[in-house]
């Protein structure tokens, strides 16, 4: 090998180590992206339990000064019991909320964090994917609707699956329905998820804008962007395909569809370590 060909060959190595290194950070950074959301959604069902908790106390002062003072009715008892059963009904409902929400923050940080094959039930996984974006997609999109068998398990990488649905559901709010200024009830997301000759095959499709044919061969491109001005690093799906092919050992592919978008996702339900791409790693 010439001096040349070393200098090459040493460039395009540290051009690999760059890219994954920016690929990981990327991931890094999706995780602290869902940290001003979720806090904020989380703040709202505790902002009403704090409330709610407030005027029990209230409830139970005055009531307590009725007995005292021997002006308690069985009236005013019974709208006393009425309103308890109201009010920690709100709290009970809004405590599981805010705790749901936590829940599938921490799942998907752990996931998105942690590298290795594992047995994990898919429908559990997406379902705290949806919660920990909700936040992103209730502007556009009225509810992310999920067509998967709640005992469907798969051993995967569950880290890279996480990133693949962060990344679909994020490029459909900022590029499918935030540009058309969409109303909520009107936008719409389908995840399907079925198995199909011995694989798991997952369609993702919503009803957004879509995407120009004359751009549909390069959205896999890296740093492709149509919102180069607009904070887009053209990483999104980039990153998805390449963790779907090197860390999934699967397949993503575009589909042409009458409106909006539409991925097809190809992955094997086992995944054993010695299958993966250690590039990818």
């Amino acid at each position: 090998m010439t001096d040349q060909e070393a200098q090459i060959h040493a460039l395009q190595e540290e051009i690999t180590r760059l890219h994954e290194q920016l690929v990981e950070q990327e991931g890094l950074a999706s995780i602290g992206a869902l940290v001003p959301g979720v806090t904020h959604e989380v703040n709202t069902p505790l902002g009403v339990c704090v409330t709610s908790l407030s005027f029990l106390i209230d409830e139970l002062k005055e009531v307590d000064e009725q007995f005292q003072s021997g002006e308690l009715t069985e009236q005013l008892l019974r709208d006393y019991f009425d309103s308890c059963h109201e009010v920690t009904g709100l709290l009970r409902n809004n405590l599981q909320r805010a705790a749901r929400l936590i829940h599938s923050f921490k799942a998907v940080a752990a996931n998105q964090a942690l590298i290795e094959i594992r047995e994990f039930k898919l429908h559990e996984l997406l379902v705290d994917i949806i919660n920990s974006l909700r936040h992103e997609t209730k502007r556009y999109v009225d509810k992310v609707e999920l067509v998967c068998d709640a005992e469907l398990k798969l051993t995967s990488d569950a880290g890279a699956l996480t990133q693949v649905f962060n990344n679909l559901l994020i490029n459909s709010v900022r590029h499918g329905f935030a540009e058309e200024n969409s109303l909520a009830e009107q936008g719409k997301i389908k995840i399907v998820c079925q198995k199909q000759d011995g694989q798991l095959q997952i369609i993702y499709r919503d009803n957004g804008k879509g995407i120009p044919e004359v751009i549909a061969e390069h959205v896999f491109d890296p740093y492709f962007t149509t919102r180069r001005g607009s904070g887009g690093t053209g990483l999104g799906l980039a990153i998805a395909r390449e963790l779907m092919e090197k860390r999934l050992s699967g397949s993503i592919v575009l589909q042409p569809a009458s409106s909006g978008v539409q991925f097809i996702l190809h992955l094997p339900l086992s995944t054993n370590d010695e299958s993966i791409d250690k590039k990818g790693k």
